[in-house]
């Protein structure tokens, strides 16, 4: 586990590029133990976002720092404005992403473990450009505590 607090200035981070989204790793789980990692979501207008997921140990604190972002928890689809606080636990169904709104930025904490792994493979498999390939997310997914569901 890090000795010492981490800090993040406003722009400071590994800022990684999936498809329509930027995702700065402000806490990696490497400096936590794997007990806590911290992202700042940047997501682009109109993107849908991931399919729906479960996960069975992750839990999420999303925190909508701009624009507005469509959550989807347990079945119930809503719009969030900046300001907006979430808690998702584990076993509850979610997803999220514009929409038809503007971009957004999102900040998400998951905890007891990060999910920076799961961002970083994501970036490898599918660079700038690249064809999102279904079955290689769904891959990705089950190799971070990600389970999408139908």
């Amino acid at each position: 586990m890090t000795s010492s607090a981490i800090v993040r200035q406003p722009g400071e981070g590994e800022a990684l590029r999936a498809g329509p989204t930027v995702s700065v790793v402000k806490v990696a789980g490497s400096s936590t133990d794997d007990r806590l990692g911290a992202v700042e979501m940047h997501l682009e207008a109109g993107w849908d976002g991931p399919p729906a997921h479960v996960h069975a140990r992750v839990d999420h604190l999303w925190y909508v720092l701009a624009g507005e972002v469509l959550l989807t928890v347990d079945g119930r689809r809503d719009r969030y404005a900046q300001g907006s606080c979430l808690f998702v636990p584990a076993g509850i169904p979610h997803g999220f992403g514009t929409g038809d709104t503007s971009a957004a930025v999102m900040l998400q904490v998951d905890t007891p473990q990060s999910l920076d792994g799961y961002f970083r493979e994501l970036v490898e498999a599918f660079p700038p450009g690249a064809p999102v390939d279904p079955a290689r997310v769904g891959e990705i997914m089950r190799r971070h505590d990600t389970r999408p569901v139908s």
